[in-house]
């Protein structure tokens, strides 16, 4: 029965079902939509994000005029999309922007883009090679020619990956979107080595002032973990390769000490 509890995409989508708390959580993560604004100005759409989320990284694109289909697996995302896209965009703009839901292990959109975009660790939700293969398969498919292929993913912490699996990790309280009143949040990490997973257990106890019926509430996260060597051959499955890598978002070269892998790929010339 361990293997069923193992199960890894229903962790992953629990994450996202919230995405007023998502937008709370990250509302101050900036740098990389000034990173992606400035590679989408230097070369150009249409543009092409997976993962999407709620529009964090691709409402300031199209504000920017670029062109942009975004496709993302979470119909609450889809949702929280549609209705910022409404607050923020003018009529004409909301024009240039498609909202897809769909797996981005297997998509076709009838078109190419000249960029493809996947921020803030989209891939790490791709758990086996043959997610990432299939993942990058379609990207490649719909690269336009010279086109590229950018993403972000975390650089594996190796003292974060032997964290004790027992230890809770508290931080302070504060008041929830959602459940509207103040939580106590806490994190639990435990990571598979067989399958370089970190499975993430994240909780929302009742804090001070909660209402009497409040409940604990818990939610899993899972994320691969990818290491720099391995991600040239995962994207060679796929039939893409490595143009160039930057170790933050100032484009600054890759160094064994950052935290994130900033990757530019296109498709194999083989």
């Amino acid at each position: 029965m361990a293997a069923e509890r193992d199960e890894l995409e229903p962790g992953a989508v629990e994450h996202y079902d919230d995405a007023h708390y998502y937008d709370y959580t990250y509302r101050t993560r900036t740098e990389d939509i000034g990173f992606y604004r400035r590679y989408v100005r230097q070369h150009g759409g249409p543009v092409l994000e997976l993962g999407a989320g709620s529009g964090r990284v691709s409402l300031p694109l199209v504000e920017d005029g670029a062109e942009l289909c975004a496709l993302e697996a979470s119909e609450a995302m889809i949702e929280r999309a549609r209705a910022k896209a409404k607050e923020r965009l003018a009529p004409k703009d909301r024009e240039r922007l498609t909202l897809v839901r769909g797996d981005m292990r297997e998509f076709s959109l009838g078109k190419q883009f000249n960029l493809v975009l996947a921020p803030f660790n989209t891939l790490l939700h791709l758990y086996e090679p043959i997610d990432f293969a299939r993942c990058f398969r379609c990207v490649a498919e719909h690269l336009a020619p010279g086109g590229r292929f950018v993403f972000d993913v975390r650089f594996p912490q190796l003292k974060e990956l032997a964290r004790d699996p027992d230890r809770v990790y508290r931080a302070r309280p504060f008041k929830h979107p959602t459940l509207g009143h103040k939580v106590v949040y806490e994190e639990q990490f435990r990571y598979d080595p067989l399958k370089q997973v970190q499975h993430v257990t994240i909780r929302f106890k009742p804090g001070e002032g909660a209402p009497r019926r409040a409940k604990t509430v818990t939610v899993l996260l899972s994320q691969r973990q990818i290491f720099p060597n391995e991600l040239r051959a995962l994207l060679s499955l796929g039939g893409l390769e490595l143009a160039g890598r930057f170790g933050d978002f100032s484009g600054r070269p890759l160094a064994d000490d950052d935290l994130v892998q900033i990757v530019v790929a296109r498709k194999s010339k083989a």
